[in-house]
């Protein structure tokens, strides 16, 4: 599956029985964003990426969040056609809870983190075994 697949950590297998199959290269956010700035391109065809950190990279940017998780958006917008075009899946792990009311957002360390900002409020899809999770494409059209 192509695009952004934006999970929490507590629906990956083995964790539990039916969860969602990792993806097999792990990369914290920084490194990703570095990678994506990369020439050339660094990524091969069809890789299938774990980025973890999204939620400690927002927390600590606390009381500039939401500016830092545009500036996360607008380099992500960047990088799309190349991500596109390499047929990439991109797994996007929360440690906290993923929300969608309004907007979709991160309860995580007691804060909500504007998880919106960067990936819109795409609606929650299930798996085939019940695990909930949110799609967003590479060109984040729905942010």
């Amino acid at each position: 599956m192509t695009g952004y697949q934006l999970l929490e950590h507590a629906v990956l297998a083995p964790r539990t029985p039916t969860g969602v199959t990792p993806h097999p290269e792990q990369m914290g956010l920084l490194d990703f964003l570095r990678e994506l700035a990369g020439e050339p391109f660094p990524l091969p065809q069809y890789a299938e990426i774990r980025v973890v950190g999204l939620e400690e990279v927002l927390f600590a940017a606390r009381p500039d969040e939401a500016a830092l998780a545009l500036e996360i958006h607008r380099r992500l917008r960047q990088a799309a056609p190349e991500l596109e075009r390499r047929l990439l899946s991109v797994q996007v792990v929360f440690r906290g809870t993923l929300v969608r009311g309004d907007t979709l957002w991160s309860e995580f360390s007691g804060s909500r983190l504007p998880i919106d900002r960067i990936f819109g409020s795409p609606p929650s899809e299930n798996d085939g075994r019940g695990n909930r999770f949110y799609r967003a494409n590479f060109n984040l059209t729905n942010a």
